[in-house]
């Protein structure tokens, strides 16, 4: 009996270095690249939405057509407000210039082109020159002054589909007199 329980023992050869070796470096290489894979599959990857979304580019449109002409106002200038009283006033000069959609819109602000000139006279009046020094606040006055433009369109040919795009200053100087 000891015979075969000492045969038993010699024929169960002992594992090779090798082979453990093998068997350990493919447990720390696939484990974790098996659960990287879950873990992109299923928490990364649908934050970032489905494929098809991730593939389109989205379109940009252009937001100054080929048609887009410009209408160019004379120079103007505007009185600055001040606290003072008794401090003489500085005065501004301006400049606009209005994006139009189309030739159409160009002609129909040409013909009212006073009263366009007014609605932008209008926008700068009565600010101090501190809000004319701050670029917030000429940017809202051109916002302002399309939006207006728009409106002036509307109520002049409400049938058409008129438009100001844009509306730019190409001069904007205060002068101390």
């Amino acid at each position: 009996m000891a015979e075969e329980q000492n045969t038993e023992k010699s024929e169960k050869k002992p594992a090779s270095p090798m082979v453990k070796n093998g068997i350990m470096f493919a447990m720390a290489i696939v484990i974790p690249a098996i659960l990287a894979f879950v873990l992109y599959s299923f928490i990364i990857k649908p934050k970032f939405g489905p494929e098809e979304e991730m593939a389109k580019t989205p379109t940009v449109v252009d937001p100054f057509p080929v048609t887009m002409t410009e209408m160019i106002f004379d120079e103007q200038q505007i009185s600055v407000a001040t606290e003072d009283p008794d401090m003489v006033a500085p005065m501004l000069i301006t400049q606009v210039t209005l994006m139009c959609r189309d030739p159409e819109t160009a002609a129909v602000v040409d013909s009212r082109k006073s009263l366009f000139a007014a609605m932008i006279l209008k926008m700068h009046q009565g600010r101090t020159r501190a809000e004319l020094n701050d670029s917030l606040v000429r940017n809202s006055i051109l916002q302002q002054i399309k939006q207006q433009s728009n409106i002036l369109l509307k109520r002049i040919n409400p049938e058409a589909d008129l438009m100001v795009l844009d509306a730019l200053h190409l001069k904007f100087t205060m002068v101390d007199l």
